[in-house]
């Protein structure tokens, strides 16, 4: 006489559970999956070679103070990490302004006093992995739309990549 499939307890031919043969069986795919997927992070070798890049930073509502105080030249660092992150070339800078409700629902410009819009031209040397990922000084990625926290011996301020040259 032959043995039911699935007998009263739930166990295949009487011997194992359906719910471990169903969760043996997403383990291994799960192993596999695991085991067969390139997610390393490419490691950047001494060795390999290093470019010059200029990318620009946007900082919103920068103080006049801080503005003043930032030179053309002056060596950035990331906050987070202290890594260099280049050195400034340019400075450009226009009166920060913001968009006010009006009383009859309608919006205005106005400016802030003794505020600023400051984009930075930043030179640094950077290693360009194959995917075209930059890592300026080899450490610390960079993306054009990332937010940065960077300082200089004078100021500390963050911003957001616009553009990599």
């Amino acid at each position: 006489m032959m043995k039911k499939l699935i007998d009263e307890n739930g166990r295949l031919f009487g011997l194992i559970s359906v719910i471990d043969v169903v969760v043996v069986a997403v383990v291994a795919v799960l192993a596999f999956a695991l085991f067969t997927k390139d997610t390393a992070m490419p490691i950047a070798s001494v060795a390999d070679p290093m470019q010059t890049i200029r990318y620009e930073v946007a900082i919103s509502n920068m103080p006049a103070g801080r503005l003043e105080s930032l030179r053309v030249e002056d060596r950035i660092y990331d906050k987070e990490t202290g890594n260099p992150m280049g050195v400034i070339k340019e400075i450009r800078s226009e009166d920060c302004s913001i968009s006010i409700l009006k009383a009859d629902g309608t919006y205005t410009i106005a400016p802030i006093a003794d505020r600023y819009n400051v984009t930075l031209t930043v030179e640094a040397p950077v290693r360009v992995d194959e995917r075209g990922h930059y890592y300026v000084n080899r450490t610390n990625i960079l993306a054009v739309g990332w937010g940065l926290d960077l300082y200089t011996k004078t100021s500390l301020f963050g911003g957001t990549v616009l553009e990599i040259k």
